[in-house]
């Protein structure tokens, strides 16, 4: 594939610990004790009752450690995150054409090639499953499989596509799963961007360099990043910048604040020797009504999505933000 340049406890029950201690004689131990074990039952059971209902109507966290956290992010969101392999034909130059007898033939054959990329499950409906995720993950897809959770893999076709923001969502059907993979896979929880702060730690998810879904994390490092790039339009577009390691077969895969909740599509990572951890991921709530568009099965006009010129004086005010490195589009 061609590189480009652009970018949701169980808990153990604790018993109750009396404060003070009973200090028993041996001619009174048999009457204390019999007292001390109706008494103890009586706490208990109590408690118990209380407990469950605590547990009912509250989430407790196992853990504040950070490793914790990430670790419960990854096994909650993990289900909802799939690998899609992109089987694709493009025309390559013949140069045997050029000569001889075959001067007359054709200058172009057809090859073959395969490429790898990430999606994120957003919708459940009408017998269809809708997977969110780069364009440039399924663009000239003769094939497109995405593989699962539980490692079974199923065809999938595309549904719509924002060529100019780099998106496109591709369904699979429900009755070509088997119950149990239906019950392993998960919706992906939406999250807000617009509300994410820099500092905050993110996890992303996908499918780096094919070999299958890994987990890496790190924090916001800038919202609203402009970049430039040199695609076929050179439009600004922009991003959410991480320093969470984003590598080739990430793009389309998710970005997720610690809550579980997607807030961004990987799509790019900053391309130069000079550089480290420089990912950058499609902000959500900017793409939500383009979402809602391909949702419906239709492709998103570049006209009636490219952002005003009130946009870019907006997101380029501040040099700061404004980065013109060379960028690299994997699938």
């Amino acid at each position: 594939m061609k590189q480009e340049m652009p970018r949701i406890p169980n808990t153990n029950r604790k018993l109750l610990k009396k404060g003070s201690k009973l200090i028993l004689s041996a001619a009174t131990f048999g009457v204390v004790a019999a007292g001390s074990f109706q008494g103890v039952n009586y706490v208990i059971d109590n408690y118990n009752k209380e407990n469950t209902t605590v547990q009912n109507t509250n989430v407790v966290k196992t853990s504040s450690s950070t490793t914790s956290n990430v670790s419960k992010v990854a096994q909650n969101c993990m289900p909802s995150i799939v690998a899609i392999t992109n089987v694709s034909v493009s025309d390559v130059q013949n140069y045997f054409s050029m000569y001889g007898n075959n001067s007359r033939s054709n200058p172009f054959t057809q090859q073959e090639s395969t490429s790898v990329g990430s999606g994120v499950i957003i919708n459940n409906k009408n017998g269809e499953i809708d997977i969110l995720t780069n364009y440039h993950v399924i663009e000239n897809a003769k094939t497109l499989t995405c593989t699962l959770v539980d490692n079974s893999n199923v065809e999938a076709t595309v549904k719509g596509v924002d060529k100019d923001r780099d998106l496109a969502v591709i369904s699979i059907k429900t009755k070509d799963l088997s119950e149990s993979t239906l019950k392993a896979i998960a919706v992906a929880t939406i999250g807000d961007s617009d509300k994410l702060q820099v500092g905050e730690q993110v996890v992303a998810i996908g499918n780096a360099l094919g070999y299958g879904q890994s987990v890496t994390t790190g924090i916001v490092s800038a919202t609203n990043r402009s970049v430039s790039t040199s695609s076929d339009t050179d439009t600004s577009k922009s991003y959410i910048q991480t320093d969470a390691a984003i590598n080739p077969g990430n793009s389309g895969g998710a970005l997720l604040n610690m809550s579980g909740e997607l807030i961004g599509i990987n799509s790019a990572k900053l391309s130069d020797t000079d550089v480290e951890g420089m990912g950058y991921a499609i902000a959500i709530s900017d793409v939500k009504d383009s979402i809602n568009t391909m949702l419906q099965g239709k492709d998103v006009s570049t006209s009636s999505n490219t952002p005003s010129s009130s946009y870019y004086q907006q997101n380029n005010e501040d040099d700061e933000n404004d980065s013109t490195f060379p960028f690299d589009f994997w699938n």
